[in-house]
Order: C-alpha cells, then sequence, then structure tokens
C-alpha cells in the first residue's frame, strides 16, 4: 500500500479498527529503511564491514591500481590479496570483553526502601541490645534461659550495616536475574552482539515473554531499523522498531499457526516473491542464491510503536471503610448508576502504550494489536518501552562509525602495498648478463636459453655460429634488482603502526614487546592504549544495563504465579530461585552495571592485596568468596570481614603471648623465691657454725682481733703519709707551670716590641 503518513494515535481503542491497523503496520515499514530504495544502500554498506572483517576482497575498491587508464592488467606476475590487518584487532577485542566481568547490582527503588531500611536498622540494633541485657544478667549469676553471645558496638553495628545491607527484595531481584542469564545463556549472547558493536558500530536485542520466561535474543543489525530521532540514543526509548527477516515457509505457518486461516496457509506456502521485491536485496545482502531460495523463504517484517490510549481514575467512597479511594478504569468504562448516585467520578487521561504488528509476504497482516507484555513504571503508568533495544556506536551529527569501518582504508593501502611489493619483487631480477639474440645456439629456443640463464647463470651461445663476432658489447651486464623493496615494507609498516594507533589495539597490548623495552614501559603504552579503546568499552556496558533491566521487568509478567527453580551460579555452585509473585510484581526494581575497565583494576588490586591477606593468616577460602562475590559491595563486606578476622586473631595471638609472658614471670619469681630460701637457710647453717666455731676457738678469736686491729691502725698510717708527700708534688709542679707560662708570655710580648716600627 505504502502509506507515507502515521495514522493518529490518540483514539479510542473503538476507532482502532483493521483498516487503521494495518495502515499503521505499513506506515512505519514505510519509514524503516528496509521499506525504502535507500534501504538497500545501508543493507550494502554494513555488509561491507562485514566483508572487511572476513577478508573478502571487493575488486572494484583496488580497480584503479588493477585496471589503469581502463585497462586491465592480465597476466601480471603479482595478485591482490587480502593481509587481514583489521580482523586480528577486532579479535583481540573480543577476547578482552569475554575476560571482562559483568558486575551488577540489583537495587529496589520503591517509595518505601528508605523505611524498610530504617526499620531493619533499627531491629539489629535492638536485638544487639537485649544481647547486651542478657549477657550482663548471665554474668551476674541470673538464668535467662538464654546463651551469652558476644556483641559489637552500637556505632560498629551501624557502619556494619550500611555496608552490608541489602534489601530482602533486592535479593530476590539478583537472584531472578541470575537465573534469567544462565537460562538464556545471556553471557554467549551479548558476546555476539559486542562482535556486531565492533564491526558494524550498532548492536540490537529483542526482550520479551516467550511460554510464560523471558526471552533474549540478540538480532542481526542488518535487519534492524528504528526511529532515526537524533537525540535517540537507546531504541527502546524511541516511537517504532521494526525487524525484517526472510523465514521458511512451514516455520512462519508453525509459529503464527493461531493467527492464520487456510487460505492464508495456503498463500503462503506458495511466496509471491518478485525480481523487484527485496527479497533479492536480503538474498545478496547475507549472501545467499536468491534463486535457490526463491521458492521456500517468506518476508516476515515485524513492528513496534508506541501508540496512545485512553485510561481513567475512578474515585468513589468506599462504605466499608468511609474513604475516598482511587481504581484506574480501561477505556470504554461506563460508570454504573449506583456509583453514580454516590458522587463517583472518573478523570480521563491519555497514556502510552506498545502495539506490535506483522506484515508477512508482502500483503498479509496478522497479530496487529496492544503488546501483551507492557513494561510500564508503577510510578508512572504512561513510560513504556519498546521490546526492541540497541544504540549506535557514534552518529552524533554524522553517519556512524565502526572500528572496521575507521580500518578500512588501512587495509586497503595496506593491500596495495603489498601487491606493489609482490610485483617489485617478481621483477627483481638482480644482476644479468644482457646478449645478442644471434648468439642462442642453434636448435635452441627462447625458453631453453632463459631456463640455463636462471637456473644455472650460465648463457651457453656457439660463437661458431654464421655471422657471429666477438664484441664485448654482446655481453654487457644489467642491474635488474629492485631498490624500492625496502622502501615498500617500510611503507608497510608505517600503515601498520598508524592503524594500531587509531584503534588504540598497539602490540604492546597485543603481547608484542620489543627487546629493548622495560617492564615500566611496556605497561605504560598497554594502560594508554587501553584508554582509546575504554569509550566503546563503556557504551556497550550501558547497552548491558539497559537489557538487564528489561529482563528483570518483563519477569514480572511472565511470573505471574511465582517461581521456583534450582539453577547453577557462575562459580559452580547450585542456587534456588523462590518468587512471590505479589512481592516481585510490586518491586520496583534497579539493574545497575558497573565499569569493566575499573572492575579490572579493582580486581588486579584486590589480587595483589589477597596475597598479603594469605601471608597474614586469612583463610584461603575466604579470598575465593570474594572472587566469587556478584558486585563489589559483596567484595568490600568480605574485605572488612577478613580484616575484623584478622583482628580478632591478632587480639588473639597478643592475648596467648601475653599469658605466656606472664606464666613466665611468675615462673621467674618462683624460682627465685626458691633460690632465696634456699639461701637463706644456707645463712642459717653457717650462723650456727660459727657460734659452734667461736665457743671453742673464744680466747683464740679475741687475741686475732687485737692483733688484726694493730695490722689496720699502722697500713692506715702508712697511707696518709703517701697522701701528703703526693699533694706537696703536686702544688710544686703546678708553682712551676706558673711560672714557665709567665715567661712564655713575657717572650711573646718582648718580640711583639721588637717587630714594631720605629716613628723616627
Amino acid at each position: 500500500m505504502g502509506y507515507n503518513k502515521i495514522p493518529r494515535q490518540k483514539l479510542s481503542i473503538s476507532k482502532k479498527n483493521k483498516l487503521w491497523r494495518e495502515q499503521c503496520v505499513e506506515a512505519f515499514i514505510d519509514l524503516s529503511n528496509n521499506g525504502r530504495s535507500s534501504g538497500s544502500s545501508r543493507r550494502d554498506d554494513m555488509q561491507i564491514l562485514y566483508d572487511y572483517y572476513n577478508g573478502v576482497i571487493d575488486e572494484a575498491d583496488y580497480r584503479y591500481v588493477l585496471q589503469p587508464y581502463g585497462k586491465s592488467r592480465k597476466n601480471f606476475p603479482s595478485q591482490m590479496r587480502n593481509y587481514p590487518i583489521i580482523k586480528p584487532i577486532i579479535d583481540l577485542l573480543l577476547g578482552e570483553k569475554s575476560k571482562r566481568p559483568l558486575n551488577f547490582t540489583v537495587t529496589v527503588q520503591n517509595s518505601d526502601s528508605i523505611s524498610v531500611k530504617e526499620e531493619a536498622k533499627k531491629e539489629l540494633i535492638y536485638k544487639n541490645l537485649q544481647q547486651q541485657f542478657v549477657n550482663e544478667m548471665n554474668a551476674r549469676g541470673m538464668n535467662t534461659g538464654l546463651e551469652t553471645e558476644e556483641v559489637d558496638l552500637p556505632g560498629h553495628i551501624a557502619e556494619q550495616f550500611e555496608v552490608s545491607y541489602v534489601d530482602n527484595r533486592a535479593i530476590k531481584g539478583q537472584n531472578a536475574i541470575n537465573y534469567i542469564m544462565q537460562q538464556q545463556e545471556v553471557y554467549d549472547k551479548l558476546q555476539k552482539a559486542w562482535f556486531h558493536f565492533l564491526v558494524t558500530g550498532e548492536a540490537y536485542t529483542h526482550r520479551g515473554v516467550r511460554n510464560s520466561e523471558p526471552f533474549f535474543e540478540i538480532l542481526n543489525p542488518l535487519d534492524v531499523d528504528y526511529d532515526l530521532d537524533p537525540d535517540l540514543e537507546f531504541v527502546e526509548d524511541g516511537d517504532w522498531a521494526s525487524v525484517k527477516k526472510f523465514v521458511h515457509a512451514s516455520s512462519v505457518i508453525d509459529a503464527y499457526y493461531e493467527y492464520l486461516d487456510e487460505e492464508q496457509i495456503l498463500s503462503l506456502e506458495e511466496p509471491s516473491h518478485s525480481e523487484s521485491d527485496s527479497y533479492y536485496l536480503y538474498a545478496s545482502s547475507h549472501h545467499r542464491d536468491p534463486n535457490s531460495y526463491r521458492n521456500r523463504l517468506i518476508e516476515v517484517v515485524q513492528v513496534y510503536w508506541k501508540s496512545r490510549k485512553r485510561i481513567g481514575f475512578l474515585t468513589f467512597n468506599n462504605p466499608e471503610t468511609g474513604g475516598i479511594e482511587e481504581q484506574v478504569v480501561e477505556d470504554g468504562f461506563r460508570m454504573p448508576v449506583e456509583l453514580k448516585e454516590k458522587g463517583a467520578k472518573v478523570k480521563w487521561n491519555w497514556v502510552n502504550e506498545v502495539w506490535e504488528g506483522l506484515r508477512l509476504d508482502g500483503r498479509m497482516y496478522i497479530k496487529i494489536h496492544p503488546c501483551v507484555n507492557q513494561r510500564n513504571s508503577l510510578d508512572n503508568s504512561s513510560t513504556c518501552k519498546l521490546p526492541i533495544n540497541g544504540r549506535k556506536y557514534s552518529d552524533i551529527n554524522s553517519s556512524n562509525i565502526s572500528l572496521v569501518k575507521l580500518g578500512i582504508p588501512y587495509q586497503l593501502n595496506y593491500n596495495i602495498y603489498k601487491y606493489r611489493l609482490e610485483l617489485a619483487i617478481s621483477k627483481s631480477k638482480d644482476m644479468i648478463a644482457q646478449f645478442d639474440i644471434n648468439m642462442i645456439p642453434k636448435k635452441w629456443d627462447m625458453d631453453k636459453f632463459m631456463y640455463y640463464v636462471e637456473g644455472s647463470g650460465i648463457a651457453w651461445v656457439d660463437y661458431n655460429k654464421e655471422g657471429i663476432q666477438l664484441n664485448p658489447q654482446h655481453q654487457t651486464v644489467m642491474d635488474l634488482s629492485i631498490k624500492t623493496i625496502e622502501q615498500y615494507i617500510a611503507l608497510l609498516e608505517s600503515i601498520m603502526q598508524e592503524w594500531e594507533k587509531l584503534s588504540g589495539v598497539n602490540r604492546q597490548r597485543q603481547g608484542s614487546i620489543g627487546n629493548y623495552e622495560g617492564k615500566a614501559t611496556s605497561q605504560q603504552a598497554i594502560v594508554q592504549s587501553s584508554h582509546i579503546t575504554e569509550d566503546i568499552f563503556r557504551k556497550f556496558n550501558r547497552l548491558e544495563q539497559r537489557d538487564l533491566q528489561a529482563l528483570l521487568d518483563y519477569s514480572k509478567e511472565a511470573w505471574l504465579t511465582g517461581k521456583k527453580a534450582m539453577y547453577v551460579m557462575p562459580d559452580g555452585t547450585t542456587d534456588f530461585l523462590d518468587l512471590d509473585s505479589l512481592n516481585h510484581m510490586e518491586s520496583e526494581y534497579g539493574v545497575f552495571v558497573s565499569d569493566s575497565g575499573k572492575d579490572q583494576e579493582k580486581l588486579q588490586q584486590i589480587k595483589q592485596l589477597s596475597q598479603s591477606m594469605v601471608q597474614n593468616g586469612v583463610p584461603a577460602s575466604t579470598i575465593a568468596e570474594m572472587f566469587d562475590a556478584e558486585n563489589f559491595s559483596q567484595i568490600k563486606l568480605k574485605i572488612k570481614s577478613a580484616e575484623k578476622a584478622m583482628e580478632e586473631l591478632q587480639q588473639q595471638q597478643q592475648e596467648a603471648q601475653q599469658q605466656q609472658q606472664q606464666a613466665a614471670l611468675e615462673q621467674q619469681a618462683k624460682e627465685a623465691q626458691d633460690l632465696n630460701m634456699n639461701k637463706e637457710k644456707d645463712r642459717e647453717v653457717q650462723i650456727k657454725v660459727a657460734m659452734i666455731h667461736a665457743r671453742d676457738n673464744d680466747s683464740n678469736a679475741k687475741l686475732n682481733l687485737d692483733k688484726g686491729m694493730r695490722e689496720l691502725d699502722l697500713k692506715e698510717q702508712e697511707l696518709n703519709l703517701k697522701e701528703r708527700d703526693l699533694d706537696e708534688k703536686g702544688r710544686s709542679n703546678k708553682s712551676g707551670e706558673a711560672i714557665k707560662r709567665r715567661d712564655s708570655e713575657n717572650k711573646v710580648k718582648i718580640a711583639k716590641s721588637k717587630s714594631k716600627p720605629s716613628n723616627k
């Protein structure tokens, strides 16, 4: 049909009839590049990017080299080949992304989240105070019936609470995401989206509910188009999006059987492709043979767009409670008489609503209705998002770019100079001899002659041949070596360096480190390189965050009756998901993905810290728990717990050491006491022995005592005489020194007076 104008969306549901719905689908397909002639150019441009990554050469890009002046070079001794310099860069970034952690945290953003947190804090402090009371009563000997437990200081409890507190609803949400990521293989699918993002600068995803489970799939950028609002960053926030695929007829019929009648099924079994439709464009862009799939593939275009619907806010007086209550009613609601008589009122408002629709084989419209699963905010019913999401790397005020697109000029030049190098090598013949053609021996052709020239370096000639005269010019030497080979090699090296600098993936980052480079130099080069590519990682991280948020939102619609399941965590452990449908539905979740680059740096620091922690006695199991933590908040908690454990261990060690020291001191005191007691006993024995000897030798003792006293007096007198003699000698020496000093001073004065000039 081809409608350029989008039908009015602010209509009552009664006016959104079959014609309106089909017009909407056709209008958005017409807006899409997939439905315009320009769509082929977009597909072709994107396909070129995939071709360059895969090393597929388009000879049209090298026509000016291979066909200069419009003349084809045939039978040249060189061939245009692809020497990939783009693919290794992309592959390295793919590998780096696979090793980067996807750390995310689920929070609860309900209006009561703050009050719930404060209540949890009060309860924890109250329990701590209760335990303190029990401990005190038990210490006084009262039988409380409760065991004494260790309690912490109130300030430390509050600090620990702020770090470790997680709303129970957030824990449930975190478990829900973990389960979905395992069931939908989200990690692997995101890696595929990352590949598209690097090659084309675009990545697109599809999220929703299928078979009562959230689903997640990656879309081919060649198949997606959306609202080209210059201020639009993410597709899900736009007004519309479309996805076009060509699917086997049997698969289409199986997928949409309940929406098709018998006539439509028979029609789909014979697709109505024409040579002018987009099927051939699609087939060529996907490297498929159009003729081989012509009668087996059907064009399927799925469209999502934001429409408007009318909802009412009914206010009435509830007789049971006696209060005024408000209730949301759908479009078409008619006020019951009994409510109207009691003063009930309805206030109507317009809100956004996501619709979907499909066009099959370019002529058949099915499933055009509001999406069953709407992503609305609990606080704002008008906020809704498309099931299709995605983003471009950089298309602000210009065409989008990608790493592959940036690398194409370098790849072209590299291939051309490789071609020139091969041509130069083939033309390089080193030093050859020049001979007159008449010197070829009889019965020899030119091929045989050149065989011996190139194979052995010898030119056999027949000087007896008629007409041959010996002439030095017959044997001149020509230098056919190409001096530009080294220049080509230098140019190739320069192209490679420029491309690596532009992409941000230098040789140090690729693991190629020169012998002249030190560890610090190479590490600095790697860090500088990562700064260039960090922006593309960051933008993709934000896309991941949006998709995880969507999956958690859609899980509310999928698990209306609750969810219980066993699943495997990334670390290999198993966990159990147990969700209450009501609490899950009423929880306003927020998913936050941390910066993977900064996470890498933090993990490296934690690894370095873990070594010292192990050396200081922290159990290896605690270190393992730190690495298995789902986010860095949990890691911080693990570190704090480890630090507390280390402090307690150090305190225990100090107490044990003090006890050992006290025991040693007590042992030393006891030994000293025993020694003193033994000495005292020895003295008592000695005294008794002395008393016995004194009684037996009393007379002799007195004589000896008198004699000793006299000898002592004589010695004392001799010492006094010697002291007086020494004093006299000292005074005499001092007097002599004084006299000598005065004589010296006088001699100096006399010498100075003699040295003064005369005034006469």
